[in-house]
């Protein structure tokens, strides 16, 4: 490979960023003489929609012009919330990740990805650093804080989930960060190197937990954070540069995808092994993709120096392959020339959904808006109070923003526009900006004749004037409300700020959804993501043995399917099956909805089958079913690799697909998440029949009698033969062969009706089950409601070498006068597709039903 070509190569593992709104001299060179794989945009680079797509144009052309095989990446940092990059009026405000934590709706979050992924790829952008997977376990954490999800590792891998499957819909790459783990830390990487010593069982409970899941799922791409973990490996190097971390990833969680650096001008790599050498240090170590995002010289000399380390062999060449060969195929599954330089005018550029994206953002914020306490029960406030608003004016933290690009630079707060929002429902409240200076007498008069005081602080906890002012107020104020602009730990455990307001970020939409709050024109709707204080929404696999959860199964059922009410006991034995995967979803200690699902094995492919999904009627409308699927699919397709979900289920047996008498809402609300619903033709249904008066006639059994053919219960001595004749004929159907193979007529005597041939060969068989029948009871959900002395005809098959000879019509005949004469009242008969067969005997429709699969999980 001539040093030309290995330049190019090289330069294909770089993604770095420029100053400028059109591409720069030196962005054209790295583009055109150094094979430059990516850009990193920042707000420098934005002033409007027009703009941003003349520069991405520009720039993917300058990469065409030069020869590039594949499209550059670009892309940028649009976490939302504090760190937008792409900000109103270019596009409108996104929730960040805690305020969509707050919603505990993953539903919301995907939704928000979407949106995000809509804006960034119609600008011309492919690649979003984004989902965050940081657990914010660090309250004090100055780089984190409300750029995470939350608290808790399961909450938190599951929103990154969604949010990263929202991105995918719009074919922008998502990026998982900052792995191992960035949260459980009071440094700043920016400008230091933070140092988290856990071991590795630690991690394995907190950090590392969201990036399992992403890993498990296929996540495209991660991102590494500059922290040292000193008990890791041999603890020297910080975790971008470390093989013993990168192993974690590669071999432990069995990740193939691309692996980028955080930018190596942070001040955690560049301050302790330098840019340059760092660049070397992390493709050695694994990383595929390198960031530097400022400097140019930096950027040229750390190619460079990755070249000569090729080249002496210092990193392997293989490795360089290896890398390449990552990034290249992803850019191959994701990006394209056709896309990436369509014409300007045919873009349709981030404000063409901006009504619909600004109605999403209402709704998250609306959600999100949290009033931990209202202790001094003054809310709502009068429109016509004296209200004195106060805001923090002086070096307010920025509460991790990277880079001071994000929403935070200090200082940058006007309050003004927050008075304004105020404004809205109390035209004479007044503002006072509060710093490190003391308040004046004057203004201290103010805040104690005013009838209520709104105090916003602004990441306190690293701010000493904000707490000290903060505290102040209760001993002010005649009543006081405090809103958290940013991080809800400011006065989180401060029992005399009496009403506590907290909105995740300083954005006006944050600020304007709590405004509503204080004033009375909704109510508080997000729960905290952070902190033991509130019942958050969890999901867990569960067996369900424990006698508390299947009561409260029980009454979520009954509560949410009426028309199917069911006792306990009748669906304990239903869910207690070996190929039973089940799912529960609790807030707090309560049972909110749940998911049955089983596995059936068919002779080529097992198949997964959603039984039963149902949520608390009070719960629903939360997304506490849109996170249920969400669990399952994940689970069905990372643990046993299937690729489609029915919603069906074969045994036990519930329903044959959506039952059609449950409202509409039932099926849009499967359509719109993925599923495809089939027609309606041949139907599906279930049949029953009351049989108290029921005789078998020659109408339906002298055709088979004529021709030899005899009728009667199965008998022990005949059982083996049952068997060999299920084998052959329905081999195929695992599930059918069970039943047969559990309905030994030593234990079970007649409870299946057989049909024999002119020389005493079985050649047909249906089940015949009484009401008291284990089997039944065990492997049929609905036969209970139509009676409690109704039977099961079940598995209906006659031998391919005896059909069409009205041997079928004559089997259920005697098996239903020998049910009646059992003292039976009724007969199910489920999942029929056939057309007019069971009605020549009488059977009517129970229900009917519409099938449905996920397809491409």
């Amino acid at each position: 490979m001539s040093s030309a070509d290995l330049k190019k190569k090289i330069g294909q593992l770089f993604a770095v960023g420029f100053h400028g709104l059109t591409p720069s001299p030196e962005i054209k060179t790295l583009i055109r003489e150094y094979g430059l794989g990516g850009i990193v945009l920042f707000k420098r680079n934005i002033s409007d929609e027009a703009q941003l797509q003349s520069l991405t144009l520009a720039l993917q052309e300058e990469a065409r012009s030069a020869g590039h095989e594949h499209p550059l990446f670009i892309g940028i940092d649009q976490e939302n919330g504090l760190v937008t990059r792409i900000a109103p009026p270019v596009a409108p405000q996104l929730p960040g990740p805690m305020a969509l934590g707050a919603t505990n709706s993953p539903e919301l979050a995907y939704k928000v990805g979407v949106a995000t992924g809509e804006i960034l790829s119609s600008a011309g952008i492919n690649m979003d650093y984004a989902p965050v997977c940081d657990i914010n376990s660090e309250p004090l954490n100055p780089v984190i804080g409300v750029r995470s999800f939350g608290d808790d590792p399961e909450f938190v891998g599951r929103f990154a989930s969604a949010t990263a499957r929202g991105l995918r819909k719009h074919k922008v790459v998502p990026t998982v960060k900052h792995f191992p783990g960035h949260g459980d830390t009071a440094v700043d990487s920016h400008y230091g190197l933070p140092v988290i010593p856990k071991t590795r069982d630690q991690l394995e409970q907190c950090e590392l937990v969201p990036f399992r899941r992403a890993a498990a799922e296929g996540i495209e791409a991660v991102m590494t954070a500059h922290i040292s973990l000193p008990e890791i490996g041999d603890g020297k190097l910080p975790a971008t540069l470390s093989p013993d971390v990168m192993k974690i990833l590669r071999e432990d969680m069995g990740y193939n995808g691309m692996v980028v650096t955080d930018c190596l001008e942070m001040d955690g790599i560049r301050a302790t092994y330098g840019t340059e050498q760092g660049s070397v240090l992390a493709l050695a170590a694994g990383c595929d993709s390198i960031m530097i995002c400022h400097t140019y010289a930096v950027q040229v000399a750390s190619i460079v120096r990755v070249c000569e380390a090729v080249e002496s062999g210092e990193v392997p060449l293989s490795r360089l392959e290896e890398a390449y060969l990552r990034v290249t195929q992803l850019k191959s599954s994701f990006l394209n020339w056709d896309t990436s330089l369509r014409l300007r005018e045919d873009r349709s550029g981030p404000n063409r959904n901006l009504f619909i994206h600004s109605k999403l953002a209402d709704q998250a914020y609306a959600r999100s808006a949290t009033l931990v306490r209202d202790q001094s029960q003054i809310l709502p406030v009068s429109s016509t109070s004296n209200v004195v608003f106060l805001f923090p004016g002086d070096k307010t933290p920025a509460g991790g923003a990277v880079d001071g690009e994000g929403l935070g630079r200090k200082g940058s707060y006007n309050a003004s526009v927050y008075l304004d929002i105020l404004k809205k429902y109390n035209p004479t409240a007044v503002e006072i900006r509060y710093g490190e200076a003391a308040l004046s007498a004057e203004q201290l008069n103010a805040i104690e004749a005013a009838d209520v005081v709104i105090f916003t602080s602004i990441n306190a906890r690293e701010s000493q004037y904000q707490r000290t002012l903060g505290l102040e107020m209760p001993r002010r104020a005649r009543a006081l409300v405090s809103i958290a602009a940013c991080n809800p730990y400011d006065f989180l455990d401060d029992a005399s700020i009496g009403t506590y307001i907290a909105t995740y970020e300083p954005t006006l939409e944050a600020f304007a959804a709590a405004a509503e709050v204080i004033f009375g024109a909704s109510t508080a709707k997000g729960t905290l993501p952070v902190g033991n204080q509130t019942k958050r929404l969890s999901i867990e696999k569960s067996a369900l043995t424990d006698p508390k959860d299947m009561s409260q199964l029980a009454a979520v059922w009954n509560a949410a399917l009426p028309t199917y009410s069911l006792p306990a006991e009748n669906l304990q034995k239903l869910v207690a099956q070996p190929n039973g995967h089940h799912f529960i979803a609790r807030i707090g200690d309560d049972v909110a909805g749940f998911c049955l699902t089983y596995t059936s094995n068919g002779r080529f492919f097992m198949s997964g089958n959603i039984a039963a999904l149902a949520v608390d009627p009070a719960r629903q409308g939360q997304g506490v079913g849109t996170t249920l699927l969400g669990e399952v699919t994940t689970w069905y397709k990372v643990n046993l690799k299937l690729p489609r979900l029915e919603l069906s289920s074969v045994f036990p047996r519930f329903w044959p697909g959506i039952p059609e008498d449950l409202p509409s809402g039932v099926q849009e609300f499967f359509e719109k998440r993925g599923f495809s619903l089939l027609d309606r033709s041949p139907r599906n249904v279930d049949l029953y029949r009351d049989i108290k008066d029921f005789k078998s006639t020659d109408q339906y059994t002298a055709r088979a009698e004529g021709l030899g053919y005899t009728f009667a219960p199965l008998q022990p001595e005949h059982y083996e033969e049952c068997l060999i004749g299920q084998r052959k004929n329905f081999s195929d159907n695992q599930a059918w062969m069970a039943q047969y193979e559990e309905l030994d007529p030593n234990k079970y005597p007649s409870s299946i009706m057989v049909v024999f041939d002119s020389q005493g060969k079985q050649v047909g068989w249906t089940l015949m089950l009484d009401p008291s029948s284990p089997s039944l009871q065990k492997g049929w959900a609905l036969p209970p409601l139509c009676g409690p002395q109704t039977g099961l005809i079940g598995c209906v098959g006659v031998d391919m070498d005896h059909r069409k000879k009205g041997v079928g019509l004559a089997l259920l005949s005697h098996a239903m006068e020998n049910m009646r004469q059992r003292g039976i009242e009724g007969v199910f008969v489920d999942w029929v597709v056939v057309e007019g067969f069971y009605e020549q005997l009488g059977f009517e429709v129970w229900r009917e039903y519409r099938q449905a699969s996920l397809l491409d999980m």
